[in-house]
């Protein structure tokens, strides 16, 4: 039999199905080994029932109530809708909950004048049904994925009757694809309208004033003919094949909008991570009609999404159970975008320091603590607890003593050693069969192939299931209980780094990773994300038990530390795609939970007198209780959002928060300090707010009340190093470092220049304007010069991965000291130096530190380059170095030949015009290496007279294939070796060539590059002399190096606009896509310039304009950035799309369109096209741009700009004020 339109939809994807991205890399295709995680040998408690998914199930996604037996009658929560599903006659109900219903407290809990816990009941609104009778079986899942499930109704044996329900979270649509089947529409209240609209459309009214919009539309996307009619009874003439399609109308103005995007139905999603903070959603329709889906976002989703692929419709935002009001977006795709600067800097400590007078009672405490886990074993006390929640909290609580012991003593200290060999211990009896010494650990787990997943073994077949252990046997809360193992595991690769070797160690942990968070479909043995949901943006526990109000989350801290966990699990075992995945879901999960969780007295996501509590408690997804599942106390609501302690915490838990969480709640109790939960409370909260007062409380309380994951040193050390936090500009305090000549020291840097230098007096900065090169910039504003500019109000910032910076101090000096003062992220880094610019020497490391890092050298090392390594990336405002005059002068320059050379027989494009250079020395001022790049045949770079071995290198600030590199030798001519690099640190000998006086050699070259550097030797004279170098690309096709480029000269570069809107700033318009675009806010006349970096001779500019174009506009050019003049006068643009305008003959550096009229502009794409001309106007003297201008400036850029918004200022003539709800940056 040929297959349905319905089994169609499905062939095409069986399972989760993920696009391939650079994150989402199984960490193992191979079953647990089966010694460690053997198969039960009976059945699982609540074995699967109600699918036909084989394979790996989700136990912990909104729809798990429907793949077991007892729960298939219970309601799902796709969100805003909620569904349930009646087998006879087959009806598939909705109920969409305008308002919550609210329960205060009372005495015995949070006082009646507080929410205690809000839900929504389930009233079924309208259903989409059929008049025939189904199959026996009910409603079976057919198909899982990342976002929803497909649920199919068949009928009876011998019928080929079926109907498809496609639900994913978010929809904005209830549709059921009918074949057979008689469509009938259900209201359990009393169905007062049903009325036709328009072929395919009708409108629905019930008796509790709910109005739906209902839709027929056949397989190919088009409405149902008039043939197709639905009597008062809601039942269709006749039987239907195609889809029937029910959405809630909440005012008139909805109509237009759900009509339009009714015929486009979601099939399928799919999920790409592909790295630094992005996440996308693809979705699949079910026809190829043009219309764009129409979806639900929460509002969290609103502040992340990037880009014009999807748009905020104008539908009334609809209330979901939780979380607050949904709106509608338009799009076949979503882009999100999270900023990971924070949690890319997390570690296991604090990055702040205890202050020096603490540090030798913490480092006793913390031997002490050592000595009772090792009298007596007392660390199986804290380690075998039966369950693998308890026995995780003091893993990790041993991992931490362990980790201040290194921090005190270091790693070989045989102190750390001790505490790491008992953490080894632990986890032996974990991974190890038959390992003595045991008695107490957690009993082990099965790899259980019914559901996919490790479950414990303790009450896997029985109700023991549900309860023992808080339910693990039954998937709940495996990402908190895991998450401590896998914290302990990295802190102990840390400790030991031969753990790291150990296989069946690693594979212990990848399986406890695995079970929660495997990133992949690729391993065929859990399922894809079983805790994490990925439109929710957190977990989400309760395993397969099922349950009316949905899944819940009940501790957000213990979700952070798995995720936590899972980044310093990839650090450690240097897995790259691990280590950004974990901090990519460590971010969006901090952000959620800011937004739902914790909440400030004005959340606007739960009710007014809810928000007061300030912690959610059990937050299902129908219901938000006040509580906790082991009891209600304050103490257990508050203190389970705190535990364990660690730096990620921060991401949450704000000073803000908490202060209103301990004025309004925590201050009011009375805090035993023989209370176990007292520690925690004043460790969570009181030392963000207040680590001074939380030292003292928590000094004054015995070791013996602390809570079980949390060990007295750890709670000390905690508010100890929160307090150095706070000491802006305090005594600096020892770093690690790693030669015995070096001294480094840390300060914290203030903000201000004056309080900088009075903490800290270095004498002349040696760097200061110096030549400088960067491994890589993060945005065209944070290059390398700005770490040297003596302007602490700049920053160089780099890219991801190791970075560097280093500078030419132009001759040999003896450094004494360099100091970094770190902008906004900072890392542990090496500094090295390098006496000839090729071999370097590191000659300090420092730990990673905030602030000022200064690395004092007795005796001072003699250098002229010096190069700061960051192990991860990094931003630094200024890099100063100190140290004596020059050992050696410079000699005189002699004259310069005039005779002309050669002309290059590559007649491509000059990729090293005008970049960046550096050189081993030079003879003179004027003989500057910036010589070898200017374009002048006239000019030259001349080394030190007597340097044996000189060189040059050039950065082309991006990847090329080279063809041929051609040296237009001065008087000097040496052989040369030219060399290669991706990075600037490894290079490769790619030629080798011999030069000739005053003549152009040219060598070819096959490979790509960003950097190419020419090492001579075999010197012709006493120095070797250059007046141009020139690099040429493969692919430049034959075109004159100063003809005109076939490519976009505009394309990337620095870009300034009057103003932006969020989604689209003003990079957008030389990205070279044309999906998206820069949009000004549309008031008035507004301008966008484009920094061509040096002077072009254009040809023609190209303009895609974008949904608002302008009455007229100008293009004007300046040669200074600062002064402007028209160059094309008052153009009418008349239609969307591309605008061509000669230029021939004009010659620019910067370029602006100046939209004319009362509302602003849109550009999707700003080509230039022309040849350079000159020499570089850098980039710092944009900072004399703003005082002429009419408007203040926004710098922007590709990578950092989005989701900044600053306020409009009022215009100097009486202009508006724009309220900052409008969303536009303007600096």
């Amino acid at each position: 039999m040929a297959h349905s339109f319905a089994s169609t939809l499905l062939l095409a994807a069986i399972g989760p199905r993920l696009v391939a991205g650079s994150l989402l890399q199984a960490l193992s295709n191979e079953r647990p080994d089966p010694a460690v995680f053997p198969s039960p040998e009976t059945p699982h408690h609540l074995p699967p029932a109600g699918t036909n998914v084989t394979g790996p199930k989700s136990t912990n996604k909104f729809w798990a109530n429907w793949v077991v037996e007892e729960g298939r009658d219970l309601a799902i929560h796709p969100m805003p809708y909620v569904l349930k599903f009646e087998s006879s006659p087959p009806n598939m109900k909705i109920s969409r909950s305008s308002a919550p219903h609210i329960v205060y407290g009372d005495s015995q809990t949070n006082g009646p004048d507080k929410v205690r816990y809000y839900f929504s009941p389930f009233i079924n609104e309208f259903g989409l049904g059929a008049v025939e009778s189904a199959g026996p079986e009910g409603h079976v899942v057919v198909k899982e994925g990342l976002f929803g499930l497909h649920a199919e109704v068949r009928g009876p044996s011998g019928t080929d009757r079926r109907i498809l329900f496609p639900i994913y979270s978010g929809m904005a649509y209830v549709s059921g694809l009918y074949e057979g089947f008689t469509p009938q529409v259900t209201s359990e209240r009393a169905l007062l309208l049903l009325e036709p609209v328009a072929d395919g459309i009708w409108r629905l009214l019930n008796n509790g004033g709910k109005e739906f919009r209902l839709y027929a539309i056949d397989t190919a996307g088009n409405f149902a003919d008039a043939s197709f009619e639905f009597g008062p009874d809601g039942k269709m003439n006749k039987a239907f094949h195609g889809w029937i399609r029910l959405a809630e109308v909440q005012a008139p103005e909805d109509h237009a909008i759900l009509d339009l995007h009714a015929p486009a139905v979601l099939i399928d999603w799919e999920l790409d991570v592909p790295g630094g903070g992005a996440v996308k959603y693809h979705f699949t329709k079910h026809a190829s009609v043009p219309t764009q889906l129409l979806h639900f976002a929460y509002p969290h989703h609103e502040k992340l999404m990037t880009g014009n692929t999807q748009q905020v419709a104008q539908l009334t935002r609809m209330r979901a159970p939780t979380k607050g009001r949904m709106a509608g977006v338009t799009g076949d795709q979503w882009h999100l975008q999270i900023s990971t600067a924070e949690e890319d800097g997390l570690d296991f400590l604090p990055k702040t320091e205890p202050r020096g007078d603490r540090v030798g009672d913490l480092t006793q405490k913390a031997v002490d603590t050592l000595a009772w886990f090792l009298d007596g074993d007392q660390w199986k006390q804290a380690m075998f607890k039966g369950s693998y929640y308890f026995s995780g909290k003091g893993f990790q609580k041993v991992a931490y003593t362990c980790l201040l012991l290194e921090k005190f003593h270091g790693l070989a200290s045989t102190h750390t050693q001790n505490c790491a060999d008992i953490l080894k211990k632990g986890f032996q009896c974990l991974y190890v069969p038959g390992t003595a010494g045991c008695a107490g650990a957690p009993m082990g787990l099965y790899y259980d192939h019914w559901w996919g997943g490790a479950a414990s073994r303790e009450g896997f077949s029985d109700k023991g299931c549900r309860t023992a252990d808080f339910g693990n046997a039954c998937y709940n809360d495996h990402h908190y209980h895991f998450s401590y193992f896998v914290v302990s595991a990295a802190a102990l690769v840390k400790l030991q780094p031969e753990m790291a070797a150990d296989a069946g160690f690693v594979s212990f942990v990848d399986t406890l990773i695995r079970d929660t968070t495997n990133p992949s479909s690729q391993d065929g043995y859990f399922p894809v994300f079983r805790s994490f949901d990925w439109f929710d943006l957190h977990s989400w526990s309760r395993g397969v038990i099922p349950s009316a109000d949905g899944k819940d989350q009940e501790s957000t801290s213990e979700e952070l530390n798995l995720l936590y966990g899972i980044r310093l699990w990839g650090v450690a075992l240097q897995r790259t795609a691990l280590r950004d995945l974990g901090t990519t879901m460590l971010a969006l999960c901090a952000a959620t939970i800011r937004e739902f969780f914790l909440m400030k007295s004005d959340n606007e996501h739960h009710p007014a007198d809810f928000a007061a509590n300030h912690a959610t408690g059990i937050f299902f997804q129908n219901k938000v209780d006040y509580a906790t599942w082991f009891g209600w106390r304050y103490e257990f609501i508050h203190g389970i959002q705190m535990l364990p302690v660690t730096p990620a915490l921060l991401l949450t838990r704000t000073q803000e928060f908490c202060r209103q969480e301990w004025d309004n709640v925590l201050s009011r109790l009375p805090l035993s300090p023989t209370d176990p939960w007292t520690s925690l409370l004043l460790t969570g909260t009181l030392a963000i707010i207040d680590p001074e007062g939380a030292y003292e409380k928590l000094s004054a309380m015995s070791p013996h009340f602390m809570d079980d994951g949390l060990t007295w040193v750890w709670s000390l050390y905690w508010s100890a190093s929160l307090s150095g936090a706070d000491a802006v500009g305090s005594t600096t305090t020892e770093a690690m470092t790693t030669t015995a000549e070096a001294v480094t020291t840390t300060a914290e840097a203030s903000t201000t220049s004056a309080a900088q230098t009075s903490t800290l007096y270095l004498g002349p900065n040696l760097a200061l304007t110096k030549p400088v090169l960067a491994s890589s910039f993060r945005s065209p504003t944070e290059f390398a010069f700005r770490a040297v500019d003596g302007d602490s109000g700049t920053q160089w910032a780099s890219a991801g991965s190791d970075q560097w910076l280093w500078v030419d101090l132009l001759g040999l000096h003896e450094v004494h000291r360099v100091v970094v003062a770190w902008g906004s992220e900072y890392a542990e880094l090496v500094i090295q130096t390098a006496p000839d610019g090729i071999v370097w020497t590191d000659a300090a490391t420092a730990a990673r530190q905030p602030g000022l890092v200064a690395t004092e050298f007795q005796p001072p090392i003699q250098t002229q380059w010096v190069r700061v390594l960051c192990r991860t990336s990094c931003s630094i405002r200024e890099l100063s170095i100190h140290g004596g005059a020059p050992s050696t002068t410079t000699p005189t320059a002699p004259t310069v030949p005039t005779t002309s050379g050669q002309t290059p027989v590559s007649s491509g494009v000059n990729l090293a015009l005008a970049h960046p250079v550096l050189s081993s020395s030079q003879r003179s001022a004027e003989e500057h290496v910036s010589k070898l790049v200017d374009g002048s045949e006239s000019s030259e770079w001349a080394s030190a007279v007597g340097e044996a071995a000189p060189w040059v290198w050039v950065d082309l600030l991006g990847v090329f294939s080279i063809a041929e590199v051609a040296v237009h030798f001065g008087d000097g001519a040496a052989q040369y070796t030219v060399e290669t690099s991706a990075t600037g640190e490894k290079w490769t000998a790619v030629a080798m060539d011999q030069g000739r006086a005053n003549e152009v050699v040219t060598t070819p070259l096959r490979g790509e590059a960003k950097f190419v550097r020419l090492v001579f030797k075999s010197l012709d004279t006493s120095s070797v002399s250059v007046r141009e170098l020139k690099v040429f690309e493969a692919s430049s096709g034959g075109t004159s190096s100063m003809a005109p480029s076939t490519s976009s000269v505009a394309k990337g570069k620095p870009v300034l606009a009057s103003s932006q809107l969020i989604s689209d700033f003003a990079a957008r318009a030389v990205d070279d896509a044309m999906g998206t675009s820069w949009a000004s806010v549309p008031v008035g006349e507004q301008w966008i310039w484009v920094d061509l970096l040096t002077s072009h001779d254009l040809s023609h500019v190209v303009i895609f304009w974008g949904d608002n174009i302008p009455s007229s506009y100008n293009l004007e050019i300046s040669s200074t950035g600062v002064t402007w003049e028209v160059a094309v006068h008052d153009v009418q643009p008349e239609l969307a799309g591309e605008v061509q305008t000669d230029l021939a003959g004009v010659k620019s550096q910067w370029l602006r369109v100046y939209c004319k009229g009362d509302h602003g502009c849109s550009l999707r794409e700003l080509q230039v096209f022309g040849a350079p001309s000159g020499a570089p106007r850098f980039l710092r003297e944009v900072s004399d741009v703003a005082a002429p201008l009419k408007w203040p400036l926004c710098l922007l850029f590709a990578v950092v700009s989005v989701g900044i918004a600053l306020s409009l200022p009022a215009k100097p003539d009486g202009g508006r004020q724009i309220d900052p709800k409008d969303q536009v940056c303007l600096a």
